[in-house]
């Protein structure tokens, strides 16, 4: 008997664990979504409480509320205030036939021309290049109400709760002796939404009801289905949309009413399908021509011939197998707060956890297999001018929303990013054309939409080539997967960036190669005489890497394909002529190419240290001096930050191998820059933190950006390939290097446990991916690894690094696993 106890209060530990780390719950409804709210999103309410679901494509926030449910749906395509079905070269935003004044915008540049007045490098970008096409705005979809009836003040037991593993959100509470339960689930399978409302012991009395921001609609019930259909407003051609919402409700009695509302009578169990597509399609220049309406009913169809317990099943089984992939498990004791109770709370492991897992939970709700990939708000929005559009912002925010797809085991919510890359680079040509006269290749600036808009921003001081960035996760992608058809899809995207970016680069006063215009985002520089919005530049640090990480892996893209041998020797050749990276006056890593580096600039961005993180060029294992000035520019940055900021942060130390400073910023995310609902809290919103900071803890466990270029050296300093060497003229330069022949077909060492926090001595993490095609699981106990599980999703090579030692060449097959034990 004593066995057993000790058995089921193992058990309920073990359970209790479970749900910490995958379970949100709430004892309260989230807040109505109030007219205030919904033009303001700085108000705080709906939209950092409700709970989100999504596929990828459709996506839903659900309140809990008792007396009123409130369901506000999001389609990824669905997009306003723009254009689309211009001509090939006018739907890329370019100004047609702004090369013709390019030279005189770049003449400011040569001549120092700074500030923002008449002439300056910014007035002149803005006069003659800067793009004067509505960029538009992500749109929010339809709302779905259901109106219980129900008075808030007799229930008891209330409950709301979405379990990150399954993608099930729940609310259940008790009014008397009635017990009533909702659930809700947004379905990749069957790209549907499904809801089922239940009662025990009496009948519910339910009215559903559906409606829009968007004032061209027209709601209809027909054959127990809410039809909604309407326009959503653009500058040209506007979009339309249906969305479907099927009632079941067994015996009960359906009404409609004249809002085009319907009322459910007597009624025990109702299932809600809800179905809706917009007429988007990905196709330059039209970015139209779904049939939205034969979609929308076969789906429907397609629901209701499965049932709803098939659909839940499928849905629980393919979020499950990605949840499952990667885990994350710290030592901690589940607290049994609430989710807002534990925000409020302060740091734990416990949320810092759940943070880990639910954050992945958004990557695969909001990025699958949609034709556009996740914006700044991942899927969910909810008002007609959303923060900064809710577009897509290349200075940092599209790729880091996608860091964390590699490392944390979910590599198909990378397909949308790749879709979404091959519209870029066939609108991009257009404005390399039309804007700088560059006849090879494509440019992105620094904002895009879903209508392949790719032109300078409209403010000069904007002015940035976005491409270079952009491609380094595309690499990344093969990188990790060593999959050759996947490099020929993308090597062209790779090579035409790279075209563009050696006719853009210009010879400098020292007759080095910069990039220009250009600017480091979002900062400024010589502020005390030209004022704080002198941002536009020449040579910027962080373009600068980029060109040079581009380049190499066009080299290593055209090595392995076998092709381009001219091409290759073109890059070689460009290579060593750019701008070297330079340590500045205070011991930092210049900013720019003059030492303008502020000790007291603490502003967000931090962009010149791309090479330390998401880039693979710094490393203070083999490039120690430039390490020691990024350490003197983040020690000048400071630690308080926004929340994608903090979370580029807590990689950069993790980068370092500064595990503590590392998880300092990773707590700071998740306490004092999570909303309730664990939403990134930038503020206002923005889902790029979220990712960012789980791409933070995966480079505190595991590393894998160096390669071994000499598998006979012991020394990781003479093993790995270094991509900047110290200029022999000139001490505090450090200029790029040629990459060695033997880089593509160089294994990747696997640094083990390179920044592990003490405050997580003793845990687990199982499912790590790594460069090469590998997937690590790890064991640690008071800071030291016990062991590491290496299996091979590709016959290759690796080798370890942990505790100061290389270890030696190890060679795997497809399906092999290697046990590395810390003896």
């Amino acid at each position: 008997m004593i066995k057993h106890i000790v058995s089921v209060l193992l058990i309920f530990v073990i359970s209790a664990k479970c749900s910490a780390q995958f379970l949100l719950t709430y004892d309260k409804p989230a807040s109505k979504f109030t007219t205030e709210q919904r033009q303001d999103y700085n108000k705080p309410g709906y939209m950092q409480e409700a709970l989100p679901l999504g596929n990828g494509r459709l996506g839903a926030m659900f309140s809990g509320g008792i007396e009123e449910e409130h369901i506000m749906l999001n389609d990824i395509t669905l997009w306003m205030n723009s254009k689309r079905g211009l001509s090939e070269v006018e739907q890329s935003g370019t100004r047609v036939g702004a090369y013709k004044n390019f030279q005189k915008v770049r003449e400011a540049y040569r001549n120092d021309k700074y500030g923002t007045s008449e002439g300056s490098m910014e007035a002149l970008s803005t006069k003659y290049l800067s793009s004067h096409q509505p960029l538009g705005n992500y749109a929010p979809f339809t709302d779905l109400y259901v109106f219980t009836g129900h008075d808030s003040t007799v229930v008891s037991d209330y409950t709301r709760t979405l379990n990150a593993r399954t993608g099930i959100g729940t609310v259940s509470y008790s009014i008397n002796d009635t017990h009533f339960k909702r659930e809700y689930f947004c379905s990749h399978p069957n790209d549907v939404f499904a809801a089922r409302y239940t009662a025990q012991n009496s009948k519910m009395n339910l009215k559903i009801k559906v409606g829009t921001l968007h004032k061209k609609n027209s709601v209809k019930f027909q054959g127990n289905t809410i039809v909604l259909t309407g326009k959503v407003s653009m500058v040209q051609d506007d979009i339309e949309f249906q969305q479907l919402v099927h009632i079941d409700a067994g015996n009960a009695k359906l009404i409609p009413q004249e809002d085009g509302s319907v009322l459910v009578e007597d009624a025990t169990d109702v299932k809600i399908y809800l179905t809706a597509y917009t007429d988007y399609l990905p196709v330059y220049p039209s970015f139209k021509g779904r049939d939205f309406q034969l979609d929308s009913q076969n789906m429907l169809n397609k629901a209701l011939n499965i049932g709803y317990n098939n659909l839940k099943k499928s849905h629980e089984q393919d979020v499950s197998e990605l949840m499952d992939r990667c885990q994350l498990k710290l030592n901690f004791e589940p607290s049994e707060l609430t989710t807002d109770e534990l925000v409020k709370r302060g740091p734990s492991l416990e949320l810092e956890n759940l943070y880990f897992n639910y954050s992945r939970y958004l990557q695969i709700s909001s990025s699958r297999t949609a034709p556009v990939p996740s914006n700044l708000q991942g899927l969910w929005n909810g008002n007609l001018k959303p923060a900064w559009n809710s577009d897509y912002h290349t200075d940092i925010n599209l790729a880091m929303n996608y860091w964390m797809v590699e490392t944390a085991n979910l590599p198909e919510s990378f397909r949308p990013y790749i879709e979404y890359m091959k519209m870029v680079a066939e609108s991009g040509k257009f404005v390399a054309q039309e804007s700088f006269g560059i006849g090879k290749g494509w440019s992105m600036g620094l904002n895009g939409n879903v209508f392949g808009f790719t032109a300078p921003n409209t403010h000069g001081r904007r002015m940035q080539q976005s491409g270079a960035w952009l491609c380094q996760n595309l690499f990344e992608h093969y990188a990790f997967n060593k999959d050759k058809k996947y490099l020929e899809e993308i090597y062209p995207i790779l090579k035409g960036a790279a075209e563009f970016y050696m006719a853009f680069l210009a010879p400098w006063k020292d007759g080095s190669l910069l990039v220009y215009p250009t600017w480091s985002p979002e900062n400024a520089y010589l502020t005390d005489k030209y004022g704080k919005l002198n941002k536009q530049a020449y040579g910027a640090s962080f373009e600068q890497q980029l060109a040079l990480n581009l380049f190499t892996d066009c080299i290593e893209a055209a090595t392995v394909l076998k092709r381009d041998e001219s091409f290759v020797k073109q890059l070689q050749n460009i290579i060593p002529k750019l701008t070297p990276q330079k340590i500045g006056q205070y011991g930092q890593l210049q900013e720019w190419p003059e030492d303008w580096d502020s000790p007291t600039d603490q502003h967000r961005h931090i962009s010149h240290l791309i090479a330390l993180h998401p880039g693979r060029d710094f490393s203070p294992l083999i490039t120690k001096e430039i390490t020691e000035a990024a350490l003197v520019t983040m020690k000048h940055r400071g630690d308080i930050s926004t929340g994608w900021s903090t979370a580029w942060k807590a990689n950069f130390w993790a980068r370092l191998h500064n595990g503590d400073k590392a998880h300092q910023f990773y707590q700071f995310l998740t306490s004092e820059r999570a909303y309730p609902n664990l939403f990134d809290f930038h503020p206002p919103f923005q889902i790029d933190g979220n990712f960012g900071g789980t791409a933070s803890v995966c480079e505190m466990l595991l590393q894998s950006h160096l390669r071994s270029i000499d598998n006979s050296s012991n020394s990781i300093e003479n093993a790995a390939f270094v991509a900047y060497k110290k200029d022999t003229k000139q001490s505090n330069h450090f200029v790029p290097v040629v990459p060695d022949e033997n880089l593509a077909n160089a294994s990747y060492i696997l640094h083990l446990l390179p920044a592990l926090p003490s405050a997580w001595s003793t845990g687990t993490i199982k499912g790590l991916r790594a460069r090469g095609g590998f997937e690590v699981d790890i064991i640690w106990e008071k800071g030291k690894l016990v062991e590491a599980k290496i299996h091979a999703n590709t016959s290759g090579d690796f080798r370890v690094y942990l505790e100061g030692k290389l270890s030696k060449l190890f060679s795997i097959n497809n399906g092999e696993t290697v046990v590395w034990k810390n003896e």
